[in-house]
């Protein structure tokens, strides 16, 4: 599919992404608090995430608060109520059997059974507020000796209190997000936002499957930092007279005036064999070698992150549509923010450090394998600017989008793996 056509998809998506969450937003959330009552796939479904961020669009105006109300009622009293009814049905056996695949342990049915046997009542409504026992809770019940009339009665107080309190939630963050966007700005506040979802998915998936190795925190602090810092170069996309802007238009008068013509041909040299196909091209190749040689995980990563970075960075250049500097020593008519080829090239060497520095045993030669990487990424980026093809900030806003998708497929892929295989790899 040619450039154009990819990013005229992205022009059509961004203006009308309001229409399609409005549209798609209800039915996710009825399945995503539905599936949560589940005893298996409800340890996996965000339900109660996705309840908090309805919450919050329907302060925004984009969703309906009586519908999100209405239907997140509904999915989660029927969710428990099937739960229940498998619990009934099947017993123990269905978790036993099952048990190891959806990371649950002996320790979280314990802590369930502990509380169901104090109340049968108490245990449904507070089991809803625990991650550990909200999906096993209405299958425990089901298991025992509970009427069904008892199980309907603290199933609807539950599902009320437990779907009010989180709405309440996420509509107060809508009051908190507009009063703060309005000092720090949009994008920063965003930003701020996803980066706490991300950090309490990391504990809240690490506290339940401890699947996540101690190296692997330093990719989340690497994602998070990437994540702040893309933020306030979007900010500053935004705004003509910010500090970042103004330095922007003094680097590139510099650029104008002070680069001589064997710099600028480097510059041409090194953001040819940069060119956004290249790291492209190169990670599909390896990719493909990885999954010759059975290393699935490796091969996953890799595509993850090309093609994450690759639709992210062509979806804000159409959504942004920067110009690019009036003074480019390259006539290039696409939009400049952020810069592709400083995103392929972060993504592509950082993935590439990830993947092989660890198999070099020889320490000298991994610490220069990594340096190298991290040459070559901002050799490329800086190429773009002497050429003033770009903007300083087009550039800071592709590297650090490049790292932060890197840095999400690796955690990502890391979770997903433990879920496909259902054991430690």
């Amino acid at each position: 599919m040619h450039y154009a056509s990819i990013t005229h998809i992205f022009s059509v998506f961004s203006s009308n992404i309001s229409a399609i969450i409005s549209v798609g937003g209800y039915p996710l959330l009825f399945l995503a608090v539905f599936l949560e009552g589940m005893p298996l796939i409800g340890t996996i479904v965000p339900g109660h995430v996705a309840i908090i961020t309805a919450g919050f669009l329907a302060h925004t105006g984009i969703l309906n608060l009586w519908w999100v109300i209405i239907l997140s009622l509904i999915g989660a009293i029927s969710g428990d109520a099937f739960g229940f009814y498998l619990g009934r049905r099947y017993g123990m056996h269905l978790i036993d059997r099952f048990k190891p695949y959806f990371f649950i342990r002996d320790e979280h049915i314990t802590k369930a059974q502990d509380l169901l046997s104090k109340h049968t009542g108490k245990a449904m409504i507070f089991g809803r507020l625990s991650p550990v026992t909200r999906a096993l809770m209405p299958f425990l019940v089901g298991t025992g000796r509970t009427s069904l009339g008892k199980f309907w009665v603290f199933n609807v107080i539950g599902a009320t209190i437990w779907v009010v309190l989180s709405i309440l939630l996420g509509y107060g963050f809508g009051f908190g997000y507009h009063a703060a966007a309005g000092y720090f700005g949009r994008a920063v506040v965003i930003a701020l936002i996803l980066a706490l979802l991300i950090a309490w998915s990391y504990r809240f998936v690490n506290i339940r499957f401890h699947i996540f190795r101690r190296y692997e925190l330093f990719a989340l602090i690497i994602n998070l930092c990437s994540l702040a810092i893309l933020a306030f170069m979007i900010r500053d996309a935004w705004e003509n007279t910010s500090l970042m802007a103004n330095f922007d238009i003094w680097v590139n008068g510099f650029m104008n005036t002070h680069v001589g013509p064997a710099l600028i041909s480097i510059a041409e040299w090194t953001s040819t064999i940069g060119a956004i196909g290249v790291p492209v091209t190169a990670g599909i190749v390896i990719g493909g070698v990885f999954l010759f040689h059975g290393r699935w995980r490796s091969a996953v990563i890799m595509f993850l992150s090309i093609a994450s970075a690759f639709t992210l960075f062509s979806f804000m250049k159409e959504f942004f549509d920067r110009a690019r500097p009036d003074n480019a020593l390259v006539l290039l008519t696409d939009p400049s923010f952020p810069s592709g080829h400083a995103t392929m090239a972060a993504v592509f060497f950082f993935v590439c450090a990830y993947l092989f520095a660890p198999k070099i045993s020889y320490w000298v030669w991994r610490e220069s394998f990594i340096v190298l990487c991290v040459l070559a990424t901002v050799a490329i980026g800086l190429s773009r600017i002497v050429l003033n093809v770009h903007w300083v900030s087009d550039v800071i806003a592709g590297w650090s989008l490049g790292v932060f998708c890197a840095t999400a497929s690796i955690l990502l892929v890391r979770y997903a793996s433990e879920l496909v295989k259902g054991r430690r790899i």
